[in-house]
């Protein structure tokens, strides 16, 4: 590390939890804060050389966090929107988004509850919530914390996840419907996957 950046470093280093605070005032998680942080730091070092006066690199670190906090929120928005426009194309063309009829989990393969619980957390509590439990998709949304739009987006990329795991773990069983499954045993199966 050349001179300069080391006084850079030195400086907003006693600076840290400061700038902290200010982030997750901005934020409001600290996680999220401290990631801003470290890019916000890297981003100091390596332009450390264009600081002009180091007796004003706190002010001008301040600067560069609150374009950072922009940055953050935009990025959030555009997924949001993002998001919000696919749940709303995949309702318009019909995705399935009904609940699986009462009764229905009795027939299922019984390897789908350990395929299930490979899957990504928020996939697999969405999938036993609506596919299992039969629980509407706005209903499950509101518990989950996120938009019904969201919740149809991560239900359709959950449910081809099932599938493609399923497929992998049952074979040609899963080519079907995946009901009253009789596909024999692997290791894989007996083992845990």
């Amino acid at each position: 590390m050349n001179r300069r950046a080391d006084q850079v470093a030195q400086a907003l280093n006693a600076q840290r939890e400061a700038f902290k605070a200010f982030l997750v005032a901005r934020v409001g998680n600290a996680a999220e804060a401290e990631d801003i942080l470290q890019n916000g730091l890297l981003k100091a070092l390596h332009h450390a050389g264009e600081i002009a006066d180091t007796d004003k690199t706190v002010a001008w670190f301040y600067q560069v966090l609150r374009h950072a906090v922009i940055d953050h929120y935009r990025s959030r928005g555009a997924v949001k929107r993002r998001n919000d426009a696919l749940g709303a194309t995949i309702e318009a063309l019909g995705e399935d988004v009904a609940a699986a009829p009462p009764g229905w989990e009795a027939q299922l393969c019984g390897c789908l509850g350990s395929v299930i619980g490979s899957l990504k957390p928020r996939y697999a509590e969405l999938l036993r919530r609506v596919e299992l439990e039969g629980e509407p998709v706005n209903a499950a949304a509101r518990a989950l914390g996120i938009t019904p739009g969201n919740a149809s987006i991560t239900l359709h990329r959950a449910r081809q996840e099932l599938r493609d795991k399923l497929r992998a773990f049952c074979g040609a069983c899963a080519d079907g419907a995946c009901l009253d499954c009789h596909c024999a045993p692997t290791a894989e199966k007996r083992g845990g996957a």
